[in-house]
């Protein structure tokens, strides 16, 4: 994979465990030009989208506060957030395309995480818009 052909990314991870958050970012952390910002609930990441667009979303599905599926409706129902289409479901359910879509994710990733599947996901979804 070649991760030159981006410009600067900026990736949202929200996810309301510390140790996968963790994961994440190390995961990420080797690619040229990406910016990783962080939001624990779904109430910090409206904050943090409030603020500047990002390339990608990367949502755990449930958390406390407010969920996934709860941030990506407000998110559709706002005026003032800017948001990439590209979002990508973290759970550890299986969901099906149907249930994705409903979300209004692009995919759906189940944790844990294989790496390699994981990277190339991301990869994939961001290669496709160019960003």
């Amino acid at each position: 994979m070649d991760w030159h052909i981006f410009k600067e990314l900026h990736i949202l991870i929200v996810d309301d465990d510390p140790f996968t958050l963790e994961l994440i970012v190390s995961m990420l952390k080797h690619i040229p030009n990406m910016t990783i910002h962080q939001a624990s609930d779904g109430e910090e990441a409206l904050e943090l989208l409030s603020v500047r667009e990002y390339d990608m979303l990367l949502l755990d599905l449930y958390m406390p506060k407010m969920n996934g599926e709860a941030l990506l409706a407000k998110i559709k129902n706002s005026k003032k957030i800017e948001c990439t289409s590209l979002i990508v479901l973290m759970t550890t359910d299986r969901l099906n395309k149907r249930e994705i879509e409903e979300i209004g994710a692009k995919v759906c990733l189940t944790k844990p995480f294989d790496f390699s599947v994981f990277e190339e996901t991301i990869y994939d979804l961001l290669s496709k818009g160019v960003v």
